[in-house]
């Protein structure tokens, strides 16, 4: 079939054709694609979020979800990736962040149907706060000796 023009109906056999078709090429070198959001008019059409990676590499979202994890940890506010938390009924995992989303930047996924759902990052906070252990303290004198409590 060949197509003269382009029109939303071509554009998402052009998008069908790829879907169906560049997996197995890029599998034979060890690739993967996504595909984002089309924009057509007349003479063409554009994939504005096209990526290739190598096969098992981590998406966009979960990068940016470790590089936040790292900085969160560095200044004591850290949220637990593997927490399984609760919110309207549905088991969540922390699975993203899009740290151009100012008002929802954290990306969630429903266990049970994997839909995925966007949240603030006071909920996430709410949600997947790590549990702190204090640990043991041990009460010594100025030279660093402990103090037993005998003594107290």
């Amino acid at each position: 079939m060949k197509i003269n023009v382009m029109n939303k109906a071509n554009a998402q056999l052009v998008r069908k054709i790829l879907n169906e078709n560049l997996p197995l090429i890029l599998e034979e070198h060890g690739l993967s694609f996504e595909l984002g959001n089309a924009a057509y008019d007349d003479d063409g059409v554009k994939f504005t979020g096209f990526r290739l990676s190598v096969k098992g590499a981590l998406s966009e979202t979960e990068k940016a979800l470790k590089n936040e994890l790292k900085f969160r940890d560095s200044y004591g506010l850290k949220l637990d990736q593997s927490k399984i938390a609760k919110l309207s009924g549905m088991n969540v995992s922390l699975i993203g962040y899009k740290p151009r989303a100012r008002k929802n930047p954290f990306l969630i996924q429903d266990l049970d149907t994997c839909k995925e759902y966007v949240i603030s990052e006071q909920v996430a906070i709410e949600l997947f706060k790590a549990e702190e252990s204090i640990g043991s303290l041990t009460l010594t004198d100025m030279q660093g000796n402990p103090i037993k409590k005998e003594m107290l």
